[in-house]
């Protein structure tokens, strides 16, 4: 990289000063959250759900007396103890009179309420009823955003083609990506919406010739994937109802839970599940949602949930012996953007029903969850030794015991599920809040092999949850006023073979993080993972034997934050990543960045801005780092080989209903001649992409 390039960089930060912060800015611990949970997957998942709550609870907050304040702990706002309290002080003192109530409740401080002063709110429970059609207009919101997205490089799968020899080495659409989400809230009873999205490399509205026939059926005009939902609550016994796209999250997640779920976290008090029970899908994740409809009807300690889902699924085929075509892959990618691609789409259609008892009284639960998936066509994976216990045939029933309950001081909770193939598969936690200083959560898992469901997201090191046992320890220390420790240990082993492991292996994986607050303006974070696991050692030859052996990644992360003023904050981190393989031969990485952001005293501009410098011998010691996006999308890029990053993100509010957003973000890489490979090459060293995202809001 010349000289001039990098001081032009260096001129863009400085000047980066005078544009505004994002007004919407998530929570610390989510971002750290979504950072490990994106190293750990091999997929990338849509967390804009997450934020969207997130969003969605500052303008309609919750009330502190009604049943939704299981919410403030799915989004990190209270933890377990706080709730379980909250719960015990409202059954024996009946409603809260005041938000400053919860200063009487063990485990709240004044700086605890004043965090949730936006999202919450104290009012006497009323018994909702159907509103007038003028109530809906006059007083329901609309949401309209639309988003355009762009590499500005040409990567090889968009460059034209010469003849009909090299359509399947090209993507069939353009390379803009558009997005568009509009949605209709009353209050928090109703909310109505559709989603629609077209990735990079898809067909939109023009159908090329050359399409041929057995791929022609699949291609619609307009988005490739279109999402539609209507969805109600607190309607007397109807305490949910959604028709259309959604999601079911019952219990622990180990027998039914399709949306979005985290794993393993240095936060103890994020690691018990609280249900949500329906959720209306608003993501535009293509393959990981209900379709159909879903009813939860309940009234003091009873509740049930009554399902009907039938949706598509992309899937890879074949022909066996007599043309019969049966499903060897299921595909979560939601890409269709080459022939190929677009010939696998909405290949198995899925249906799905069932329903969920649960009774409550106090701080005890209990719940049963039963539900049959059947499939148009037998899905039959490869015989393959590590595959030799995965569901085959079309038709798999699932059962689910799950439990909650509170004795002394101790969180208990659990889930028990059977498959009807014969597996089983059980996960039991403990919370122990020993004072107000010291936190203790334990966990065992164990899923056996043949443990099978298509629907469940439990905890686990594997990718699906069976083939896995493990025990979790992890901890929460008040060391001082300023200063707090988190930690965790995980000890997992997988009794039968899995992909790159030819045996029965186990793994241990530790991560300890230290908070220390000097004032409100200054905080800081020091952060250590490592993870072992086994794997098999690389052979030179089919007929040699693989061998098992350690694999190990570790790395460092310190974090400071401070404030300048009310306007301006400085983040910096410095992280440091090692990978070891069984040959002890070591891969190092480094990543430095620096944040500015800066907001408008009156709120109406804002920026976020990074600029980055990363080395890493190889992509197993890449490091994963959070970036401020557009509101509702999220970016955690790998910050991989040599290079710089920056980008910046600057909102505006035109009007108070009319805000628009824009980023641009650049990757260099000076030693690279080309990066990335396949369709996605692009030449040179530079990548660089924006996107203008503008709501509008009624």
């Amino acid at each position: 990289m010349s000289y001039k390039s990098f001081y032009s960089y260096i001129i863009l930060i400085i000047f980066s000063f005078y544009f505004p912060k994002q007004l919407f800015s998530q929570n610390e611990a989510i971002q750290q959250t979504l950072e490990n949970l994106t190293e750990n997957n091999d997929i990338n998942f849509d967390y804009s759900e997450l934020i969207e709550e997130l969003e969605n609870l500052k303008s309609n907050p919750i009330n502190l007396n009604s049943d939704q304040v299981d919410q403030l702990y799915r989004l990190f706002l209270l933890n377990e103890n706080q709730l379980e309290n909250l719960k015990t002080y409202i059954f024996e003192n009946n409603q809260l009179l005041s938000v400053y109530e919860l200063l009487l409740i063990d485990g709240f401080t004044r700086e605890n309420i004043e965090n949730l002063l936006p999202f919450i709110e104290v009012k006497p429970i009323e018994k909702h009823s159907l509103p007038k059609l003028t109530q809906l207009t006059k007083y329901g919101r609309h949401n309209l955003f639309i988003r355009y997205q762009r590499l500005l490089q040409t990567q090889k799968g968009f460059q034209d083609f010469e003849d009909d020899n090299t359509i399947n080495s090209n993507y069939l659409g353009n390379a803009n990506k558009y997005y568009i989400k509009y949605k209709y809230n009353y209050s928090r009873q109703f909310q109505w919406g559709f989603t629609g999205e077209k990735d990079a490399g898809e067909l939109f509205l023009k159908k090329p010739k050359y399409l041929q026939s057995e791929s022609e059926t699949n291609f619609q005009k307009g988005f490739d994937f279109n999402s539609l939902h209507f969805y109600g609550q607190d309607l007397g016994i109807i305490k949910q109802i959604v028709l259309g796209d959604y999601h079911l999250l019952f219990g622990q997640g180990l027998t039914l839970w399709t949306g979005l779920s985290f794993g393993k976290s240095a936060d103890i008090a994020q690691l018990k599940r609280f249900e949500s029970f329906i959720k209306p899908n608003t993501s535009s994740n293509e393959n990981s949602f209900l379709r159909g409809a879903a009813i939860h009807l309940g009234q003091k300690h009873w509740s049930t949930v009554l399902f009907y889902s039938k949706n598509k699924q992309d899937a890879s085929s074949q022909l066996d012996e007599d043309g019969n075509e049966y499903v060897i892959t299921l595909l979560n990618t939601g890409f269709h953007r080459t022939l190929l691609e677009l010939s696998k789409k909405d290949k198995l259609s899925i249906r799905l029903f069932g329903g969920r008892l649960k009774y409550t009284w106090h701080s005890i639960s209990l719940g049963f969850t039963a539900f049959n998936t059947h499939l148009s066509k037998d899905l039959i994976s490869d015989n393959t030794p590590d595959n030799l216990f995965d569901f085959r045939g079309n038709n798999l029933t699932n059962y689910g015991l799950d439990y909650a309950f509170k004795w002394w001081k101790f969180h208990f909770y659990g889930e028990m599920a059977l498959s009807s193939k014969g597996g089983k598969a059980l996960i039991s936690g403990i919370n122990i809040p020993f004072n107000s200083r010291m936190k203790l959560a334990l966990l065992y898992r164990n899923y056996e092999r043949n443990y099978q469901n298509l629907f469940a997201s439990a905890m686990a090191e594997n990718s699906m949850v069976n083939n896995e046992k493990g025990f979790y320890a992890g901890t929460q220390i008040l060391l001082s006023k300023k200063l707090r420790l988190q930690a965790y240990s995980d000890f997992f082993s997988f009794p039968w073979l899995k992909y790159k492991q030819d045996g029965p292996s186990y793994g241990v994986e530790y991560k300890a993080q230290l908070f220390y607050d000097y004032n409100q303006k200054i905080r800081m974070h020091l952060k250590f993972k490592y993870k072992q696991k086994e794997v098999n050692k690389p052979t030179e030859t089919i007929s040699e034997v693989n061998f098992l052996q350690n694999e190990t990644k570790s790395g460092w992360q310190f974090q400071i934050n401070y404030s300048l003023n009310e306007r301006f904050e400085l983040r910096n981190r410095i992280e440091i990543s090692q990978f070891t393989d069984g040959n002890q031969a070591k891969s190092l990485g480094y990543m430095i960045f620096q944040d500015i952001n800066y907001h408008s005293n009156n709120q109406q501009f804002a920026s976020n801005t990074r600029f980055a410098i990363f080395n890493t011998d190889s992509f197993e010691s890449a490091i994963y780092a959070y970036e401020n996006d557009v509101l509702y999308a999220f970016s955690i890029p790998a910050y991989s080989g040599q290079g710089i990053r920056f980008y910046q993100l600057i909102n505006y509010a035109i009007s108070q209903n009319i805000k628009c957003w824009f980023r641009y973000s650049l990757s260099y890489y000076p030693n690279n001649e080309s990066i990335a490979s396949g369709m996605d090459e692009i030449s040179g060293s530079l990548k660089s992409e924006i996107k203008l995202q503008l709501r509008i809001k009624i």
